[in-house]
C-alpha cells in the first residue's frame, strides 16, 4: 500500500512539472524499458525511506519491526537497472555496424558524471555543515578522493562525525556501470566472432558459479539484459501470450518486493529477477508505455542520486519538532510522503539544468551507441 502511494505521488508531482520535462529522448526509445526505469527508481526510494532513521544513527522500535521488508524492493530496483543497461547497450551493439569507442566513452562521461559530481558536492557540503567535530583531517581528504573517483578509491565515507551512508549510499552501483562500459568493446568484438554462442555459454556458466559462491553478484544482471536483447531482436519464435507473461512478471514482483521474506541477492533472486525482466521484454505490456511513467523515466537518474540528500534534510527538519527515536509509524511515513514533492522538484531542476544541458551538447557521429537515458544501477 505504501509503495503504491509513493509511486502515485511521484507520478502526480512529476506530471505537474511536465512542461519542464521534454519527451524528445524517450519518444523513439523502448517504452516498456522507460516504464521499468521510472518504477525502478521509485523502488529504490521506497527502500531507503524506512532505513533513513537507522542510517542517521537513530534507533526506532517501530522501524525495527517492519522496516526490513522494503530492502528487497530496493535491491529489485537495482537489479532491474543493471538488466536495462545490458539490454540497451547490447541492443545498440547489434544494430551498429561500427562504433567509435572514444565517442562512446565521452558520451558516457557526459551523461553520468555531471550530475554525480553535483550530487557529491551537495552531500559533501551537507556533511560538513552537520558535523560536530573537526572536518579538516585525513578521513575527509580520503573521502573527497573517493567521491572524485566514483568510490573506486577505498575511503572511510565519512566527514567529521557524519557518515555519508544516509546521503549517497546509492552510488556504489555506478562502479559496476563503469566496469560494464569498460568491457563493452570486448563484448562487441565477441558478438562479431563466430564463437559468440560459445562465449555466451561460458559467461552463463561463470555467472552460475559466481552466484553460487558470492553474496552479491551484479555483473550477471548485465548478462540477463544481453540475453533479453537477443530474444527481443529475434522475435520470429513463437511467443507465449502477453497476458500470461505479464501475470508471471507480476507474481515475481510481489514475491520479491517484500511480501515474503527472501534474500535480496543470490542465485534465487537472480533467477526471479531475470525471469521478470525476460517476461516484460517479451510481453511488452502496454501499461509501461504510459506517458506518466515515461516522464518519470526522464528524471529517474536525478531521483536516484538526489532523493537521499532531500530525505536526510527533511528528517533533520522534522527533528526540530519530533523526537525521531519515538515517532509513530504514521508520523514517520507522513514525513517521508512530505519529502516526495521536494524530491520531484529537485529532480526536475537537476534534470533540466544539469542532465539536459550536458546531453544537449553536440554529439559526434551516429556511430555512438547513444542509449536513451542514463543506465545506472541504484
Amino acid at each position: 500500500m505504501i509503495t503504491l502511494l509513493i509511486i502515485s505521488l511521484f507520478l502526480i508531482f512529476s506530471t505537474l512539472f511536465k512542461h519542464k520535462i521534454e519527451q524528445a529522448e524517450t519518444q523513439h526509445a523502448y517504452k516498456f524499458i522507460n516504464g521499468m526505469r521510472g518504477l525502478a527508481a521509485i523502488f529504490v526510494v521506497v527502500n531507503h525511506a524506512p532505513f533513513m532513521l537507522a542510517n542517521m544513527g537513530i534507533k526506532n522500535e517501530v522501524f525495527s519491526s517492519w522496516g526490513w521488508i522494503y530492502a528487497n524492493l530496493g535491491s529489485f530496483g537495482v537489479q532491474i537497472f543493471f538488466c536495462i543497461t545490458g539490454f540497451l547497450f547490447f541492443d545498440k551493439i547489434m544494430k551498429s555496424p561500427a562504433i567509435k569507442w572514444e565517442h562512446f566513452f565521452e558520451s558516457r562521461v557526459r551523461r553520468v558524471a555531471p550530475l554525480y559530481y553535483f550530487a557529491s558536492l551537495i552531500v559533501f557540503l551537507i556533511a560538513c555543515f552537520f558535523s560536530s567535530t573537526d572536518i579538516f583531517n585525513k578521513d575527509t581528504l580520503m573521502t573527497a578522493a573517493g567521491l572524485l573517483t566514483f568510490s573506486f578509491l577505498d575511503n572511510p565515507s565519512k566527514i567529521g562525525d557524519i557518515a555519508l551512508t544516509p546521503l549517497n549510499s546509492v552510488t556504489w552501483t555506478l562502479i559496476h556501470e563503469w566496469r560494464f562500459y569498460a568491457v563493452l568493446p570486448l563484448v562487441a568484438l565477441t558478438y562479431k566472432s563466430r564463437y559468440n554462442k560459445l562465449v555466451l555459454l561460458i559467461a552463463m556458466l561463470l555467472a552460475a558459479i559466481d552466484l553460487g559462491t558470492s553474496a552479491i553478484v551484479c555483473w550477471a544482471y548485465f548478462l540477463t539484459g544481453i540475453i533479453a536483447a537477443i530474444l527481443h531482436k529475434n522475435a520470429h519464435y513463437k511467443r507465449p501470450p502477453a497476458w500470461l507473461l505479464s501475470i508471471i512478471a507480476l507474481c515475481i514482483f510481489l514475491l520479491t518486493s517484500g511480501i515474503t521474506e527472501s534474500q535480496g541477492y543470490g542465485y534465487v533472486r537472480f533467477l526471479l529477477t531475470s525471469a521478470f525482466f525476460l517476461c516484460i521484454t517479451i510481453a511488452n505490456p502496454k501499461i509501461l508505455h504510459a506517458q506518466c511513467l515515461n516522464r518519470l523515466s526522464d528524471i529517474s537518474y536525478s531521483i536516484y542520486l538526489m532523493h537521499l540528500p532531500v530525505l536526510y534534510l527533511t528528517f533533520k527538519a522534522a527533528a526540530l519538532y519530533f523526537d525521531l527515536s519515538h515517532i509513530s509509524r504514521l508520523t514517520f511515513w507522513s514525513i517521508n510522503l512530505a519529502a516526495i514533492p521536494l524530491i520531484t522538484f529537485v529532480s526536475v531542476l537537476t534534470y533540466v539544468h544539469i542532465e539536459k544541458r550536458f546531453m544537449s551538447q553536440k554529439k559526434p557521429a551516429p556511430s555512438v551507441p547513444s542509449a536513451t537515458k542514463a543506465e545506472y544501477g541504484v
